[in-house]
């Protein structure tokens, strides 16, 4: 190669250099900062596309379940439950939906705006009427995510054990009441006859469900004066189902205290009330539900009218 040529070449390769170089020299952008909530999320939105509903948590609560002890006469369990916006933007809760009528719930405000790492309280309470033994409700919160309106919903359970009335402690004198439980060792049928009518079939002459059984059956069974002879019929030792308590509640127990309701055996109860009885207790004692039973009841014992 020519001296000539030589000097060509190293001065194209110098000029390519210095062109390049300013692009190299230039320092490389900063990482832009991600929240850990964010972190492997899809990208927001763009305006007209469905928004999109974060896999993380959003709304933090103190409790997903709390349980009330009702006291003896108690007509509502109050619960309080505190949640915190764990979300990034803002979020929106819209309205709170009890599971039904007898559960209320306030939100702090209708709608009710919770800006980042901001929390409150709801407060709500469950009507005890006619209610006995423990029961279960829920809360559902709807809520929307900004921006982009993404919707999403959360489901808390309020759960009450609840005494029997004080109406069904008894207030017999104590020579009184063995004098009753004497008549009623001799003859199981007897407590439906004469002044022992008042208690034993005046009360639930018209109740079902859950309300008869506070009248017909908690006035014995969960009464603070039970006898031993009187079994506690949330602890059986012996598997439970719909048949079973539909035929105990029929026909009695023979040689014991436990007198047959049915109107065949001489008892005040219909058959739709043998059937409304038996459905509650197998839906809240049993200890293997019959599902069918069940569900057939559901919707009847919460409206508290008897099942044909």
């Amino acid at each position: 190669m020519r001296y000539r040529d030589y000097v060509f070449v190293v001065a194209g390769l110098l000029l390519t250099g210095l062109a390049v170089a300013p692009l190299a020299a230039q320092p490389a952008s900063p990482p832009q900062f991600i929240h850990p909530l964010q972190r492997g999320q899809p990208p927001p939105s763009a305006p007209g596309q469905m928004p999109v509903v974060p896999n993380v948590p959003t709304l933090a609560f103190d409790a997903e379940s709390k349980q009330y002890e009702a006291s003896p006469g108690e007509q509502f369990a109050p619960f309080t439950f505190n949640l915190t916006n764990v979300w990034t933007n803002e979020i929106i809760i819209d309205r709170v939906q009890a599971s039904c009528g007898c559960t209320t719930a306030s939100l702090p405000a209708n709608p009710w705006h919770l800006a980042p790492q901001a929390g409150g309280q709801v407060q709500a309470k469950i009507n005890l009427a006619a209610k006995m033994g423990l029961i279960t409700k829920t809360l559902t919160f709807f809520y929307r995510m900004m921006p982009g309106n993404a919707s999403s919903t959360r489901v808390v359970t309020l759960k009450v054990n609840i005494p029997p009335p004080p109406a069904l402690a008894g207030n017999m004198s104590e020579a009184a009441r063995k004098a009753a439980m004497a008549k009623a060792k001799a003859d199981g049928q007897a407590i439906f006859k004469g002044e022992c009518a008042t208690c034993h079939v005046d009360k639930g002459r018209n109740a079902v469900g859950q309300e008869l059984y506070a009248f017909d059956c908690g006035i014995c069974h969960e009464s603070s004066h039970r006898e031993s002879a009187v079994p506690d019929l949330h602890a059986l030792k012996q598997p439970t189902d719909f048949d079973y308590w539909k035929t105990i509640i029929t026909m009695g127990k023979p040689h014991t205290m436990m007198p047959g309701f049915g109107a065949t055996q001489g008892g005040p109860l219909t058959d739709a009330q043998i059937v409304s009885l038996a459905m509650y207790l197998n839906h809240t004692i049993s200890h293997n539900l019959s599902s069918a039973a069940t569900n057939t009841a559901s919707a009847s014992l919460v409206r508290g009218t008897a099942v044909p």
